[in-house]
């Protein structure tokens, strides 16, 4: 699998969830070029930053997703995801999906 594979589809994911959750949710584009993706997700109790980059020095092969609980009496668990060798477009996409899940979850 290419990083051009996940950039298109993380690209057409980011585009769907923002038309299907646009009063949920907002993003913002911090960086969309060639091969480096980073979008700022915030809902109303949640802020997270979707990360898309070339394989380096780092702990994931491609995608980092983190979302973070802004309110501050809360003791949920942040949401981590990171993709490895193994992880498929589908399954990268299923895990971004489970953590928009998260991020809109009635307080």
């Amino acid at each position: 699998m290419k990083l051009s594979e996940i950039i298109d589809a993380i690209q057409e994911w980011i585009g769907t969830i923002k038309g299907k959750y646009n009063e949920e949710i907002n993003i913002e584009f911090l960086v969309e070029q060639e091969d480096y993706l980073r979008y700022i997700i915030e809902s109303a109790n949640y802020l997270a930053e979707l990360v898309v980059e070339p394989k380096g020095f780092h702990p994931h092969r491609f995608v980092w997703f983190e979302i973070l609980n802004k309110r501050k009496d809360s003791l949920q668990e942040p949401y981590f995801y990171l993709d490895g060798e193994n992880s498929s477009v589908e399954s990268i996409l299923e895990n971004l999906n489970q953590g928009l899940s998260y991020m809109l979850e009635p307080s």
